[in-house]
């Protein structure tokens, strides 16, 4: 399987735009969803009320970019309960759970986010900064007044402190009714947790929510399985049983998103016309694929022009586009075009200024690349300028696309299945890292294969072939793996092995080597395989003379093996 690597190249992209909303107070909810106890009360967000067994939720309607960074602020007000104790806080939660604006967590000690007293499953793909305002000793809480980041990365979220990154007893009590600052600066790798407009964060943490990162324990936390690179961000909150309550609002809200890409990729026609393999590259812009693999460069009609575009189709192996000198009078190109810098290549041209590498044909056309033309790894970012719309004739730039090139690791068998079979019977082969393009070879001879996919290969089992034969599995970029292919089988043990002379008996062979198929003689006479794995054949004896009886094992590639059956 092509290992991703988007963590390592999108998030690096410069960041000179953001996407953002700004709640300077909640007079109007608007692209807002509030669940549970969750009112608008006046200019704030009441998540509770000063009343037993409260949990709401507010979650801004439109996921927003994470993965490449965020930097959040809002202010709250805790009033604490007229007479009792103050619990359970609340957190600003960041989540792709599948219920998206609607998702819900526990209630009571689970603050709206975990398991909680409803024994809910937790909101999935989720990291919580949590303002925790009461200690429970069963959650290994460190205090009443503990801020902690809690995630189980694609895994529901838990409020129990086994599964906090990081968590530190912060300065002051919030739980005051005065009004308080929290920003939260997420870097890719590091999250940064300030209050009360300190310059310094009070709490920072390794993680990131790609690769993810370790427990305060040490042990491992995958990332959150973000699909499509955006999250919805919220905040949520509960109170207990009885007097255990308080009131959580939450006055003002700001986000930016930092972009994975810069503005530049998007070009100026206002929709993708240029892919690679029908791709744009998604949410960053990228798209991967192995070397010695063939790929396509598509390039669509403009929307505004229509068929029969020109265009001058620019590479650049520049490492981070958006480079100085991109201005163009209709647009910001992500490299140098007019004049190209040095790292930039002329791909393509229809306008016949100059020849580019590739033939190409105006628009919609498709350049195919050969498996032979990128055998090694390479990064380039392709971009062309194009007409816009023709009246008045006017030049545009296409969207950008990053094409990465990449050496994959050696193939990886993890099963060849069945090891033995008859003559044209389907084998499939089971593992990683699989490429198109890659041959095999049995016994040093070529064999077609039937299917090809990253997990996957199949083809069909050849006709006498010899035992022990060496089944060589090699990718087009030559790194290869091998596995025994009809393999002799051996007998390590007997049970049962000895029975009435009348047969029907049951006969335990265990060994190595078997598949479904292999047949049995005892004494020449065929016995009946009741089943046959890889490893274990149950027969059932015929009829045979008192005494011991040889007995023959013939795998369906026709390999065999010998043990004897005494009959009584």
């Amino acid at each position: 399987m092509l290992r991703s690597s988007l963590a390592a190249t999108g998030l690096l992209c410069a960041a000179v735009s953001a996407q953002s909303f700004s709640y300077p107070n909640f007079s109007s909810t608007a692209q807002l969803n509030l669940l549970g106890s969750s009112i608008q009360a006046g200019n704030a967000v009441r998540l509770t009320a000063n009343a037993s067994n409260q949990t709401g939720w507010l979650w801004r309607n439109t996921a927003m970019p994470i993965l490449s960074g965020f930097d959040t602020t809002f202010t709250f007000r805790i009033l604490p309960p007229p007479a009792g104790i103050k619990a359970e806080g609340f957190a600003l939660v960041i989540q792709d759970d599948p219920s998206g604006a609607n998702a819900t967590g526990g209630t009571v000690w689970g603050m709206g986010y975990g398991s909680g007293a409803n024994g809910s499953a937790g909101i999935r793909n989720s990291i919580a900064i949590e303002f925790d305002t009461y200690q429970d000793p069963f959650l290994n809480d460190s205090s009443a007044n503990e801020l902690t980041i809690h995630t189980r990365g694609a895994l529901g979220n838990h409020e129990n402190e086994n599964w906090s990154i990081g968590r530190v007893t912060p300065p002051g009590n919030f739980v005051n009714g005065q009004i308080h600052t929290a920003r939260i600066v997420y870097i890719p790798g590091a999250i940064q947790v300030y209050v009360d407009n300190m310059a310094t964060p009070v709490l920072t943490r390794s993680y990131d929510l790609v690769t993810g990162g370790t427990y305060q324990s040490g042990n491992p936390v995958g990332g959150l399985g973000v699909v499509g690179g955006t999250g919805f961000a919220g905040f949520c909150a509960t109170t207990g049983a009885g007097s255990l309550t308080e009131q959580v609002d939450i006055l003002s809200w700001d986000w930016t998103s930092t972009p994975p890409t810069d503005p530049c990729y998007a070009g100026t026609l206002g929709q993708s016309t240029l892919t690679i393999d029908g791709s744009d590259g998604g949410f960053f812009r990228r798209v991967e694929i192995a070397t010695h693999q063939p790929f396509a460069i598509g390039v669509a009609n403009p929307p505004s022009f229509g068929a029969g575009a020109h265009y001058i189709l620019v590479g650049s192996l520049l490492a981070q586009p958006g480079a100085p000198g991109t201005g163009l009078s209709f647009g910001n190109a992500c490299f140098p075009m007019l004049p190209l810098g040095p790292a930039e290549l002329l791909l393509a041209n229809t306008f016949s200024v100059s020849t580019g590498l590739l033939p190409a044909l105006p628009t919609p056309h498709t350049m195919n690349i050969p498996s032979s033309i990128i055998t090694f790894p390479l990064e380039m970012t392709m971009q062309a300028v194009t007409f816009d719309s023709a009246s008045p004739l006017t030049l545009g730039l296409t969207n950008a696309v990053e094409l990465a090139v990449l050496q994959v690791g050696p193939p990886m068998i993890s099963s060849v299945l069945p090891l033995s079979a008859a003559a044209n019977v389907l084998i499939t082969i089971a593992g990683d890292g699989f490429v198109p393009g890659l041959t095999l070879t049995l016994a040093g001879a070529p064999i077609a294969p039937a299917s090809v996919s990253a997990e996957q290969v199949t083809f069909l089992f050849p006709a006498s072939t010899l035992c022990d034969s060496m089944l060589l599995l090699t990718n087009p970029d030559g790194q290869s793996q091998s596995w025994m292919l009809n393999p002799t089988p051996i007998v390590t043990n007997t049970v049962l092995g000895q029975g009435s002379s009348a047969g029907g008996a049951i006969f335990i062979v265990q060994g190595t080597g078997f598949a479904p198929g292999t047949m049995a003689t005892i004494g020449g006479a065929a016995a009946t395989v009741l089943s046959a794995s890889a490893t274990v054949l149950t027969i059932s004896t015929p009829s045979g003379t008192p005494g011991v009886a040889p007995v023959v094992l013939t795998t369906p590639g026709g390999c065999t093996a010998s043990t004897t059956y005494t009959y009584l």
